[in-house]
């Protein structure tokens, strides 16, 4: 009798799988999607005054992802931003060409790692996820993995 049940028990074992398999694949693809949309040139804002700081470019390498510091802004005298000349003051040398992300990674759909504050001259735990209906990035900056102890930034693409 046990034979007359073994290539039912097969046949759902192997169903089981290939569900699971299409399961990953659908989810590995959606995941690769949301975060191919991360790569490019975003600019960056100041947390306390909102002004824009920044633009970084974000590259992808072998699995690992980088941001690097491109240019930066500052307001000329009608208030418009424009990108900042050398030489820069004090507080900005060396900043164009800092690269903010360590050990950038995919996790799921969203990047996890580390990201460097060129400002407090520090490194944090770091995730980055992508707001598809707003074309933007979060970038969560935080002293614990979890991510509870941090702040969190709002990136915009740079058009």
């Amino acid at each position: 009798m046990i034979f007359v049940f073994l290539p039912h028990k097969i046949q759902l074992i192997m169903t089981k799988k290939l569900l699971f398999l299409l399961f990953f694949v659908a989810t590995a693809s959606f995941s690769q999607a949301q975060v191919s949309k991360m790569l490019g040139q975003w600019n960056t804002f100041d947390d306390k005054t909102g002004e824009m700081r920044s633009c970084v470019n974000i590259t992808e390498k072998d699995g690992a992802y980088s941001c690097e510091i491109i240019k930066l802004y500052e307001k000329d005298t009608n208030g418009q931003y424009k990108v900042m000349q050398p030489p820069y003051p004090k507080d900005c040398e060396g900043m164009v060409g800092t690269e903010l992300f360590i050990e950038m990674k995919v996790n799921g759909d969203y990047l996890k790692g580390k990201v460097y504050d060129p400002e407090s001259q520090k490194t944090y735990f770091g995730k980055i996820t992508y707001k598809e209906k707003t074309d933007e990035l979060v970038l969560r900056g935080s002293l614990d993995k979890a991510g509870l102890l941090g702040r969190s930034q709002t990136w915009k693409r740079n058009k």
